[in-house]
């Protein structure tokens, strides 16, 4: 077919489309019989794209869907659409038509339409505001169902009036008209102004400061124009206010600070939430190993005009030293204090509480092939001024990793002591596990690997042992044929507590792949089976073959699954998929 000449209009056209078929049939098979259920579905897509003039690009499509299922259902569905879109050097418009029509019973078709117009100016110096505007309306359609219009109009504006200062300026309105439903319709409108600075004043001196007023109207309007439903209306501002500054005095030295306050007023209800927070951190570098860091933050946050007015204080202080004296020797330690303190209009309420955490980890690289780690954790929990429990964690943890042999060795121990000075009773967990991993054999083309956790937990406030032993293997051969490749898996878990009375409980799983490639055409099949129980062991099979040609591509699959119970539960699925690039 020759192509159209360059100036008509459909020379930018651009024609596509595909067919596809699915055909799905699946069987369940219990005691109280089996069920079988079958689909035949079709879908066929057309796409035309191009421009009508220099200003209008125009899109048309059309899918066409029909499904037959056993149960005698015989669905068509029909989905055209058109878009156009008009572009001019200062402004766009849109138009789009969808329709959903189908042949299912009790079902009309649905028409939706969409409108869109906007509009930018973009001024010819940096110095001048730019403006934005887009205007929208959005209609559903469906007799005895909806009936509904949506119309949004938003405003935006950038001013940059030198390099260091923002202004920005936000409008918008949303509306919507149910003609069906009674008391249904809506109205919104919110308004955003910010102002920011951003200053450098020298190489080591920054600062900024934001500052956002956020303003919400709404509300779920009367049917018969008389106003607002009852509890609808809605009118919020928000406040916030954001300060930063950076002070590097001394090459060594950091020194941030911040302040930031947040106001949310319901203007409806006349609640008010305010919420203020400041932070000082100071960071210094002592020579080549030392490093020490400090900071400290409050948060203060207040409810007011509310059922209960209350005041809550946040103060937080941590301090952190840091020397590593070589990869051997990485020290750090550090002090961490919480303090919470809420009142409340009715003194009745007022609590306080906090925590004292101190901490210390130590990180070396004792060989090439050893390393380790080991920390102490202790946090005293405080309620009302009176220390109600102390928790303390020791952890050791290594790794050697022996990488001429493919061997590697982690060990790891915790010990975490809890003590409960309220009910004066103290508990300990120990907890032991050891990981093995090894690589038994690596090849240009198979490679088989395997490794096993060994896990012994005791808890004195149980009084048992926990024991845990996994284990997993992999054997993978890669082109063991031309263009095969294929795969094998073994787990086993087992988990046993004592004192429970209860048999250990072990699984287990064997699992064969296999895929094969060879120019367009595919296979791949998978085996599982899962050993549990004598009433839940498993098994699971799939296999699918397809083939993808440049113009089209076909697929199928068979998945069959089953369970060793003593009520029958087994199943199968088969799904052919064609599909065609026009």
């Amino acid at each position: 077919m020759a192509l159209p000449a360059p100036d008509t209009a459909c020379a930018e056209g651009l024609v596509g489309g595909n067919y596809q078929l699915i055909w799905d049939q699946s069987s369940d098979r219990t005691d109280a019989g089996e069920t079988t259920t079958r689909s035949l579905k079709q879908t066929l897509d057309l796409k035309y794209k191009g421009l009508l003039t220099a200003l209008i690009e125009n899109e048309l499509t059309l899918k066409v869907e029909q499904e037959i299922k056993n149960d005698g259902t015989n669905t068509i569905r029909v989905n055209p659409a058109i878009n156009l879109a008009f572009k001019g050097g200062y402004w766009s418009a849109g138009a789009k038509r969808t329709i959903d029509d189908s042949n299912e019973a009790g079902k009309n078709p649905k028409i939706s339409d969409s409108y869109i117009v906007e509009f930018y100016v973009r001024p010819t110096r940096p110095a001048l505001p730019d403006l934005k505007g887009k205007y929208s309306l959005d209609t559903d359609f469906e007799k005895n169902t909806t009936d509904t219009r949506k119309q949004a109009v938003t405003l935006s504006s950038v001013y940059k009036p030198v390099d260091s200062v923002e202004l920005k300026g936000e409008y918008g309105k949303t509306t919507s008209n149910d003609r069906i439903q009674v008391d249904a319709d809506t109205e919104e409108e919110k308004m955003s102004f910010s102002a920011g600075v951003r200053r450098i004043f020298t190489e080591n001196i920054k600062a900024s400061s934001e500052y956002k007023l956020d303003i919400t109207h709404g509300a779920t309007l009367k049917s018969d124009g008389t106003g607002a439903t009852p509890g609808s209306y809605k009118q919020d501002q928000e406040h916030t206010l954001k300060n930063t500054l950076a002070f590097r005095p001394f090459r060594d030295t950091d020194v941030d600070g911040s302040y930031d306050l947040d106001l949310k007023q319901n203007l409806a209800t006349g609640e008010h939430n305010i919420t203020r927070g400041g932070k000082l951190a100071v960071s210094q570098k002592i020579g080549a190993p030392f490093d020490v860091k400090a900071d400290a933050s409050r948060v203060v946050t207040e409810a007011r005009h509310t059922a209960d007015d209350n005041r809550k204080t946040e103060d937080t202080y941590t301090a952190d030293f840091r020397a590593k004296f070589g990869p051997k020797l990485d020290f750090t330690v550090r002090y961490q204090k919480k303090d919470t303190v809420e009142d409340h209009v009715d003194n009745t309420k007022d609590t306080s509480s906090g925590t004292v955490n101190k901490s210390a980890t130590w990180n070396g690289e004792l060989t090439p092939f050893w390393k380790a780690n080991a920390s102490y954790d202790l946090t005293d929990t405080i309620t009302v001024n009176v220390k109600t429990t102390v928790d303390t964690k020791y952890s050791l943890k290594s790794t050697f990793d022996f990488k001429p042999i493919n061997l590697s060795l982690e060990p790891t121990y915790d010990i975490t002591m809890k003590d409960d000075l309220v009910k004066v009773e103290n508990t300990a967990t120990r907890d032991f596990k050891f990981k093995l991993a090894y690589k038994v054999f690596t090849t240009a083309n198979m490679e088989g690997k395997f490794d096993h956790t060994y896990g012994r937990k005791t808890d004195s406030a149980l009084q048992n042992i926990q024991r845990t032993d996994a284990t997993n293997a992999n054997v993978v051969w890669k082109d063991a044929f031309p263009g095969w490749s294929f795969g094998f898996d073994v787990t086993r878990s087992a988990t046993d507590t004592s004192q429970d009375d209860l048999p250990p409980d072990i699984t287990s799983s064997f699992g064969i792949k296999a895929d094969y490639r060879f120019d367009m055409f595919s296979l791949a099949w998978n085996y599982k089976y899962d050993k549990k129980t004598v009433g839940d062991n498993s098994e699971n099979f799939d296999i699918k073959t397809g083939w993808i040609a440049p113009k089209w591509d076909v697929s199928l699959s068979y998945t069959f699954k089953k369970t060793f119970s003593e009520a029958l539960n087994e199943g199968y699925s088969v799904n052919l998929t064609f599909k065609y690039n026009l």
